[in-house]
């Protein structure tokens, strides 16, 4: 019987152990859910003398044995919440980092690319600047190509070259012959539409005006302000009022207009049809003449109309009077280039290029 007695209290020391370390191991890694049960946290127990400290624990531990039960399912529980938790932010973190280093190239490469067109457009910019003040310099030191030398001839030429190689606008006939597609509007849907004041010319219809004894070109302009009209406009003055002064030699003015109607034979190539010529006087001897003395005008419409009735009767004649059909057909010019300020044009025969600079009016 002591024997047996003996046995019971070992088995029961045992047990006590193993409950004291089992709540133990509970209040170190579970303090909240075990202060529910009464068991103090180890903040407090770590004050208290390691004999105190197993009594308490022994004897809580015995009344609140299924309490131990439940702790340790909760704590169970809150672990797989927790890795539950970690999975998913592991999860996301995956999928953040397969996706954003994506997103970031590809805005990194467009934003690379806009920097990159941005600066190829000023590279464009600032070399059509340059050209074009060259340009200028050439056209203000040989009188717009009439005083030309060879050498000068060809340095403009090669400038006019390089600018055609950058040119801004596509497709510069468009609307030209007054029938705009309707996408645009103003002058966004006729690029050419504008007043045009000639600076430099290597035509020889044009520079040899500038030979006669009797009188010089003055102003040229190019007025397309009225698609599909387009007029050529030369001022004339006396030979000696370009040599002394207005105040020996009276001004005086004649202006020639040479009216066209243009239509589009390709998309840099506009296509000219002549359609009159007007010699008006505009000064004579200082006093303004416009519309006192009588213009001289020769219409060129009524013999086209006249072949455009016989080639209602000529088969393959019709539609070919105007050259519509033809893009080769003569009475034409090229666009070189062309933007807000500057065009170049080129035209067939005789040849020669024209530079011209926008301007606001073409009045004398």
């Amino acid at each position: 019987s002591q024997k047996l007695h003996n046995t019971t209290n070992i088995y029961n020391m045992q047990t006590m152990k193993q409950l004291i370390l089992a709540a133990t191991i509970l209040l170190n890694n579970a303090p909240l859910g075990v202060q529910s049960f009464g068991i103090p946290p180890p903040s407090s127990l770590a004050s208290r003398t390691s004999s105190s400290f197993e009594t308490t624990i022994a004897g809580r531990a015995r009344s609140t044995h299924n309490g131990i039960i439940i702790i340790t399912k909760l704590y169970a529980e809150q672990e797989e919440e927790e890795d539950s938790s970690e999975v998913a932010k592991e999860e996301v973190t995956t999928d953040d980092e397969e996706y954003s280093p994506q997103l970031d190239d590809d805005d990194d490469n467009t934003n690379d690319q806009a920097d990159i067109d941005a600066t190829n457009q000023n590279v464009v910019k600032e070399e059509a600047t340059a050209l074009k003040k060259q340009l200028y310099q050439l056209a203000a030191s040989y009188d717009r190509g009439f005083g030309a030398t060879s050498k000068a001839r060809n340095e403009a030429d090669d400038i006019i070259e390089r600018l055609a190689k950058i040119n801004p606008t596509k497709d510069a006939s468009r609307g030209i012959d007054g029938c705009g597609d309707g996408d645009g509007d103003g002058d966004d849907d006729v690029p050419l539409k504008a007043i045009w004041r000639m600076v430099w010319t290597s035509a020889f219809d044009v520079v040899s005006l500038g030979a006669s004894p009797i009188a010089g070109p003055s102003a040229i302009y190019q007025d397309i302000s009225e698609p599909p009209v387009a007029t050529n406009i030369i001022d004339f003055i006396p030979r000696a009022q370009t040599l002394f002064p207005s105040s020996l030699v009276p001004p005086s003015l004649l202006r020639a207009e040479v009216k066209t109607r243009a239509s589009v034979r390709s998309a840099e190539r506009v296509g000219l049809i002549f359609e009159s010529v007007k010699l008006q006087p505009v000064e004579f001897l200082g006093r303004k003449v416009n519309g006192l003395l009588p213009a001289l005008n020769v219409d060129f419409t009524w013999p086209r109309t006249v072949l455009e009735q016989v080639a209602q009767y000529v088969p393959g004649l019709e539609g070919t009077i105007d050259g519509e059909e033809n893009a080769d057909a003569l009475g034409y010019f090229e666009v070189d280039y062309l933007d807000e300020e500057l065009l170049i044009i080129r035209q067939n025969a005789p040849g020669g290029v024209f530079a011209l600079v926008k301007v606001d009016s073409c009045e004398p």
